[in-house]
């Protein structure tokens, strides 16, 4: 059998699973090749989440970093596709956690694309980095947002601040354009809330300024009504009247996060 024909039997065996035969094919001198998209054998293994092929071709010295012609490593694929276990032994083994593709996606950018929240989680733990763009200029948070996912939204709120935290002299962490509300699993936008209470406009600099105690009448009235344990709110400099935050007003220029339980503040 030829080396083109071992390596052909590599990939398929990797993308099967088949332990035994990976190593039977390696050691008849089966070459680490790719397919015509540059997937190796151990992009493939990551993507259909077979951790014990995964973990032989890393013992075996295959690149834990290969790069497919859109250049994807095999920790994209295992993030996109929601496998934690070979998610944690790529990184273990080595694997760059911050690696970018072709769209300058991360991982824990494709982790949220797919609402993965385990992946999420297990990303920020090993240090991926939350700021991060893509070349469309989204962050995970950005992306999450665009789901309406609140799981994650607040996991990476909170990741966000924690690394703003331990590293002060970062730039500043992403903001969002309008308040939003998370409960029950769905993302609801505080200005839909207060719709249809008073607003006025400020002659200083023509924006919609929307009043303390509609605002505080509508989200308590959410909380109330709807029976859920805990709100969240994220806000880039909205006023927010009589809600009382955890932060102080002065730090109102990025995102925060309030939580109000049984309605209460």
């Amino acid at each position: 059998m030829s080396l083109v024909d071992l390596g052909k039997r590599l990939l398929e065996a990797a993308r099967k699973g088949q332990d035994d035969e990976v190593r039977t094919l390696m050691a008849n001198g089966a070459p680490f090749t790719t397919d015509w998209l540059g997937t190796s054998p151990l992009h493939l293994a990551a993507q259909y989440g077979h951790y014990s092929t995964a973990e032989v071709l890393l013992r075996a010295g295959v690149s834990r970093d290969a790069r497919t012609k859109v250049d994807r490593t095999p920790l994209h694929m295992a993030a996109a596709d929601g496998h934690a276990h070979i998610v944690e032994l790529l990184v273990r083994n080595g694997a760059d956690v911050n690696a970018k593709d072709m769209l300058k996606m991360t991982a824990l950018h494709w982790a949220t694309e797919h609402h993965h929240r385990d992946v999420v989680e297990l990303l920020i733990k090993y240090g991926a980095d939350v700021h991060a763009f893509s070349k469309f200029d989204k962050s995970a948070f950005d992306i999450a947002l665009e789901k309406k996912n609140a799981e994650i939204l607040v996991i990476l709120q909170e990741a966000m601040q924690n690394q703003v935290n331990a590293n002060p002299e970062r730039a500043n962490p992403v903001t969002v354009a309008a308040p939003f509300i998370f409960t029950s699993g769905e993302v609801v936008s505080l200005a839909s809330l207060v719709s249809s209470t008073n607003t006025k406009t400020t002659s200083a600099n023509s924006e919609e300024v929307i009043e303390g105690n509609s605002v505080d009448s509508s989200v308590q009235q959410v909380v109330g009504s709807g029976g859920q344990r805990v709100i969240t709110i994220v806000t880039d400099g909205v006023p927010l009247g009589n809600i009382q935050t955890a932060i102080p007003t002065g730090s109102i220029g990025q995102p925060f996060i309030v939580t109000m339980q049984d309605g209460e503040q």
